[in-house]
C-alpha cells in the first residue's frame, strides 16, 4: 500500500554516515600500573601523550574521544594511520628506554577501515568497534591492523606483515582477518632447505647461518637504532616546534589582548575627556545664562529706579514751583494792602496811592531783594541714592561697587554702609557749599581688616552729585548719587 501524504512523514531522519581510518590506542597494564604507582604511571602517561598528540597533528589525526588511558583518533587516510601509528611506537619505544626498568609503559593500537556513524564530534559504529577488538590482540609496544585497512596499504609502504589469520570477535558479527606489523622482522618468514646435507655441512651450515643471523641482526640492531634515534630526534624537534608555535601563538593573543585593552581604555578616556569639556561647557553657558538674567534683572530694577527717581524729582519740582509762587503772591499782597492807621498823614497815603498806582509796571522792592539773595544751604537737603567704587589693583579687573544712601542736612553729608567680607562698618563724612561743591572724608577697611581713609571732592548739579579722590593706600575711589526725596 502507498505511503497516504495527508500522514505526513514520521520516518526518522537519514543518519550521517562515512567511511573512516579508525585508530585506537590503550596501555597495557595500566590498571596495574596505577595500583603500583598512581603519581608516576600519571606523569609517564603525560608524557606519552605530549609525542602521541604531535603526531597526530603532523599526520592530520584527529581526537574523537578518550576513555582514561584509551585513545580514539580518525584519520583521512588508511596509509597516513599506519605512517602515525609507526611513528609513536618507535618514539615512545625510544622514550621508555630512558626510563627506569619498572616505569615503561606499552601502548597496544589497533587499525580499522570501516563505515562509522557522526553524532556531532564523535563517531559510532562498526567501524570503530572492529578497531577496538583488534587492538586488544595487538602485542605491547604493537600494531594490528584490520583486513580492509591491510587491502589499503600492502603496496604503498615498506613495512612487514605478519598474517594473524581470522578472528572472531565479541558482538562482532563477521570473523575480522588481522594482520601485525614487523616493521622488517623476519619473524613471518619460514625458510625451509630444498634437499638434505650432509651432517659436518648441515652443522656448518647451521654454524655460518647463526654467524651471518648474528651480524644481520647486529647489522639491522645498528641500522634500527640509528633509525630509531632519528625518528625520535624528528619528533622530538616536531614536539618542540609545536611548544614553540603555541608558545607564539600564546604570546600573540596576550599582546593582542593587551593592545585591545589599551585601545578600550583610552577610548573610555577619551569619552571621559569628551564628558567633562561637555560637562564644563554646561556650567559655563548656565552661569552665564544666570549671570545675563541677573544682569537683566538689575537692569530691569534700575530702570524702576530711574522712573521712580524721575517721577519724585518731578513731583518735587512742581512743589517747589508752586511753593514759590505762593510765596511771592504772599509778599506782594502785603506790600499792596490799603489799610491805614489812625493818624496816618494825608502824605503817606499819598504815598500808598503812589505805590498802587505803579504797581503794574514795577516790582515791589521786597521781591527784587529776594531774588537777588544767596540761595539758602537747605536747598540741597535730601536722601540721595547712589553708589560707591574703589579700583581693584590686585586683581586687575575694573571697579568694584557697592550701594551707598547719602543724607544731606544743612550743609551736613553723612553715608553709612556695612562691608560685607568683613562684616565691619564704614562711613562718609562731609560738607556742601552754597556753590554746589562738596568735600568728603571716607573711613574704610583693607581687605585683610586693617583700617584706611580716604578724601574725594565733587559737586552738586541738579540733584545729582558726582565726586572722586582716593584711598590713602593708593587706589582711587569714586562716589555718584542722585537725590531720591
Amino acid at each position: 500500500m502507498q505511503d497516504d501524504p495527508s500522514l505526513g512523514d514520521e520516518r526518522q531522519p537519514t543518519l550521517e554516515r562515512r567511511l573512516a581510518t579508525i585508530m585506537v590506542a590503550d596501555v597495557a597494564g595500566y590498571s596495574r600500573m596505577m595500583g603500583e604507582n598512581e603519581e608516576r604511571t600519571v606523569q609517564t602517561l603525560q608524557g606519552h601523550r605530549e609525542i602521541f598528540d604531535a603526531l597526530l597533528r603532523m599526520y592530520r589525526g584527529r581526537i574523537f574521544n578518550t576513555a582514561g588511558d584509551a585513545i580514539l583518533a580518525e584519520f583521512p587516510s588508511a596509509v597516513q594511520a599506519v605512517r602515525c601509528a609507526t611513528e609513536i611506537q618507535a618514539a615512545l619505544r625510544t622514550r621508555n628506554e630512558k626510563l627506569l626498568a619498572e616505569q615503561p609503559m606499552w601502548f597496544r593500537i589497533g587499525i580499522n577501515l570501516g563505515d562509522v556513524i557522526v553524532q556531532g564530534g564523535d563517531l559510532l559504529g562498526d567501524g570503530v568497534n572492529v578497531a577496538a577488538r583488534i587492538q586488544t590482540i595487538a602485542e605491547p609496544g604493537g600494531i594490528c591492523i584490520s583486513g580492509s585497512v591491510y587491502d589499503q596499504i600492502q603496496n604503498k609502504l615498506s613495512l612487514k606483515f605478519k598474517m594473524m589469520g581470522e578472528h572472531s570477535f565479541k558482538n562482532i558479527a563477521q570473523p575480522i582477518r588481522t594482520f601485525s606489523i614487523t616493521e622488517g622482522d623476519d619473524a613471518g618468514i619460514s625458510v625451509s632447505l630444498a634437499r638434505e646435507r650432509p651432517a659436518w655441512r648441515k652443522s656448518a651450515g647451521i654454524a655460518a647461518a647463526l654467524v651471518l643471523i648474528v651480524a644481520v641482526t647486529g647489522g639491522g640492531y645498528w641500522i634500527y637504532r640509528d633509525y630509531d634515534a632519528r625518528r625520535a630526534e624528528e619528533v622530538r624537534r616536531a614536539v618542540e616546534v609545536e611548544r614553540q608555535s603555541a608558545e607564539a601563538e600564546r604570546k600573540a593573543s596576550e599582546e593582542r589582548l593587551a593592545a585591545e585593552a589599551r585601545q578600550q581604555q583610552e577610548k573610555f578616556e577619551a569619552e571621559a575627556q569628551l564628558a567633562k569639556l561637555a560637562l564644563q561647557k554646561a556650567n559655563e553657558e548656565r552661569l552665564a545664562a544666570e549671570a545675563r538674567q541677573q544682569q537683566a534683572k538689575l537692569e530691569a530694577e534700575a530702570q524702576a529706579a530711574r522712573m521712580a527717581l524721575r517721577q519724585a524729582e518731578a513731583e518735587k519740582l512742581r512743589r517747589d514751583q508752586e511753593a514759590k509762587r505762593a510765596a511771592t503772591q504772599g509778599d506782594v499782597k502785603d506790600l499792596q494792602a490799603p489799610a491805614r492807621k489812625p493818624g496816618t498823614a494825608q502824605g503817606d497815603e499819598t504815598k500808598v496811592a503812589g505805590v498802587q498806582e505803579g504797581q503794574r509796571t514795577m516790582k515791589p522792592p521786597d521781591a527784587e531783594k529776594l531774588a537777588k539773595a544767596p540761595r539758602a544751604l537747605d536747598r540741597f537737603d535730601g536722601t540721595y541714592e547712589g553708589r560707591m567704587c574703589t579700583e581693584r589693583r590686585i586683581e586687575s579687573k575694573g571697579m568694584r561697587c557697592w550701594p551707598v544712601t547719602m543724607r544731606i542736612e544743612q550743609g551736613k553729608l553723612q553715608a553709612n554702609w556695612t562691608v560685607k567680607i568683613l562684616n565691619k562698618s564704614a562711613s562718609a563724612r562731609g560738607t556742601i557749599s552754597q556753590d554746589g561743591s562738596v568735600s568728603l572724608t571716607v573711613e574704610g577697611w583693607l581687605p585683610d581688616g586693617r583700617p584706611t581713609e580716604g578724601n574725594m571732592t565733587g559737586r552738586w548739579r541738579e540733584d545729582a552729585i558726582d565726586t572722586s579722590g582716593t584711598w590713602k593706600n593708593g587706589p582711587n575711589i569714586i562716589g555718584n548719587w542722585k537725590r531720591a526725596y
